[in-house]
């Protein structure tokens, strides 16, 4: 911080056309008479060239600094003078004024382009002034030093002020948000209405649905998020919500997080159950580091419902297993994924067997006769309407979540 020094002796000048009949006086006291049209020609100046300043007297941070103008100029002339005065209700005022800015969301630039205008008029003024007297070349230069160590005293108040409310402002914006994203994922679920009641106080719009994403590595992600996007960084967990993932104009949001924080994505849900999305998206997470879900990308749990199912159903697809995949659990592997892997394709499509080649990069032909094997192993009859669904999700465990019913190899 600029400190004001005002040590050196008081300034004395003399008339250079009287001196002889006029005692030495104060340097303050020939500036005083100066101090109005000084001020009407800095407020003027400002309402030209700093229009965030110039707007009528309605409570704007603005026509606050322009009537504090008068007040700063005489401030200026009673300093240049020992002894020097109590500076405090001044920078009090500097300090209110970065307040005031800070809370508008606006920097402190048209605070110091308005002290840069206000200087550069006082110094010509003073130029002019010391000409006329005819005053020494060195009282010029102190009074310049000092006229720009007030102004920093200035603007080292409005810096202050400006600093300590961002600071607030930002830690109770956060704290407004984290309230937001708890009470969004929270189970028991919170109320639709006070969920949005939140979401109103941390200046937040409401979506009609959200979507929990949990990053593969969160260590790597950045922090460079839109506003949109609720974080939590905080647990060893981190996620993200992100408002209407579905919507009109959301997909490339979507694309674009994809891209920079690649994660499991849960499905869209109504805005006061983020718990269920969330839930689903851990779920998905844990499967992807088991190597059972693609680390690569973004993973929609939509898309892996037989997997994610077959996972939270486990003990009872383990069970079941041998019901609808004996024939299979009895080869060896990789035959056994192999042909596992046809057959669960071939229901998919419907027995398309081009289809199941493009899926599978193989011949048709190829395609065909597994199918044939397959067949075979089970007695010459495939699962019929009423067994697909459960076979498939057997299928799905088999394949991508090691079940323990597998026989072992042969």
């Amino acid at each position: 911080m600029v400190s004001l020094s005002l040590s050196e002796p008081p300034i004395l000048l003399t008339d250079p056309l009287n001196h002889r009949h006029r005692p030495p006086c104060r340097l303050g006291d020939l500036l005083r008479p100066h101090i109005e049209p000084v001020t009407e020609e800095i407020a003027q100046e400002i309402r030209r060239h700093v229009p965030a300043f110039a707007l009528p007297a309605d409570g704007h941070p603005g026509c606050q600094l322009l009537a504090m103008v008068g007040m700063t100029v005489r401030g200026f002339v009673d300093s240049v003078d020992e002894p020097a005065p109590d500076l405090t209700p001044i920078t009090e005022g500097y300090r209110r004024l970065g307040v005031r800015e800070a809370q508008h969301g606006r920097g402190l630039d048209n605070l110091e382009a308005a002290l840069r205008l206000s200087s550069q008029i006082v110094c010509r003024r003073l130029i002019h002034q010391t000409r006329i007297l005819d005053s020494p070349h060195d009282t010029l230069a102190i009074l310049t030093e000092r006229l720009f160590q007030f102004l920093g005293r200035l603007v080292n108040a409005a810096a202050r002020g400006h600093a300590a409310a961002h600071h607030r402002l930002t830690t109770e914006r956060e704290q407004r948000r984290a309230y937001l994203r708890d009470a969004i994922v929270a189970d028991p679920p919170t109320s639709r209405e006070a969920v949005i009641e939140l979401a109103e106080a941390a200046g937040w719009t409401a979506p009609g649905t959200v979507c929990a994403i949990v990053p593969h590595s969160p260590a790597s992600v950045t922090r460079l998020l839109p506003p949109t996007v609720l974080t939590d960084w905080s647990g060893h967990a981190p996620y993200l919500i992100v408002p209407d993932p579905e919507g009109p104009g959301q997909r490339h949001l979507m694309d674009r997080l994809a891209e920079s924080c690649p994660g499991t994505i849960g499905p869209a849900v109504p805005l006061e159950r983020g718990a269920n999305s969330l839930r689903w998206a851990r779920r998905g997470a844990a499967l992807v580091t088991e190597g059972a879900l693609p680390a690569a990308g973004a993973v929609r749990c939509v898309d892996h419902i037989a997997t994610l199912t077959a996972h939270l159903g486990r003990d009872l697809v383990d069970a079941a297993a041998p019901q609808y995949l004996q024939p299979l659990l009895e080869e060896p592997s990789p035959r056994r994924e192999t042909l596992a892997e046809t057959l669960l394709s071939h229901l998919t499509h419907g027995g398309n067997a081009v289809n199941v080649g493009k899926e599978l990069h193989i011949h048709p032909q190829t395609v065909r006769y597994r199918m044939r094997v397959i067949q075979s192993l089970f007695g010459g009859e495939l699962p019929g309407p009423q067994s697909r669904l459960a076979t498939m999700i057997a299928l799905n465990a088999l394949l991508h979540l090691s079940t323990p019913a597998a026989g072992p190899a042969k």
